[in-house]
């Protein structure tokens, strides 16, 4: 069950709002996914929110559909799962209506390398396919006939790139410095 407008709809009316979850979860909705359909709730209010509704269904029920009209789209996704959400939607590279959708090319190694998440739960993904994230965000640019975004989290040609003298100076002493992960694994 897609409960559209829904974080729009809990802000304006909390009680409605949770009833029509409860209803659709009693009456067999195996998933009941909370949308933030216009992209406009922040990632404290949605961790309030997610918290509140995990009080009345439980959290392997619950999943998260964000758009991205404020840049939040990723932050609400995790924000969402830390505070009981166990499914989250998203497309590859953000795609999706006006600002876009949560980004799984982000989401995904950020579940798998953040000891935050990685230490807390199952990904039904293997990690082995990890490391053609970057193949997967550039073939779906190739087949649409875009340019790749090089701004991208973990994938994009940037994200590794370190151009000032400092940078590249500490880089080659240790990567870490400027580097959060290895950028190998993707």
């Amino acid at each position: 069950f897609d409960a559209e407008h829904f974080f729009d709809g809990y802000k304006n009316n909390k009680n409605y709002a949770l009833d029509c979850l409860k209803q659709a979860y009693d009456e067999g909705a195996r998933w009941v996914v909370l949308c933030d359909t216009n992209g406009g709730t922040l990632p404290n209010e949605v961790g309030e929110i997610v918290s509140n509704v995990c009080k009345v269904i439980p959290g392997k029920s619950i999943g998260i559909h964000a758009h991205n009209d404020t840049e939040n789209a990723v932050s609400n996704s995790l924000t969402a799962v830390l505070a009981g959400a166990r499914q989250i939607q998203g497309t590859i590279n953000g795609l999706g209506e006006r600002c876009g959708n949560a980004n799984l090319i982000s989401i995904i190694p950020t579940l798998f390398l953040k000891p935050t998440f990685s230490k807390k739960f199952e990904i039904n993904i293997k990690r082995d396919k990890l490391s053609l994230l970057t193949e997967c965000s550039r073939y779906l640019d190739e087949i649409l006939n875009r340019k790749p975004n090089r701004n991208l989290a973990y994938v994009g040609a940037s994200a590794f790139s370190h151009k000032g003298g400092l940078h590249v100076s500490a880089v080659k002493k240790d990567p870490k410095t400027y580097e959060h992960i290895d950028p190998k694994l993707v």
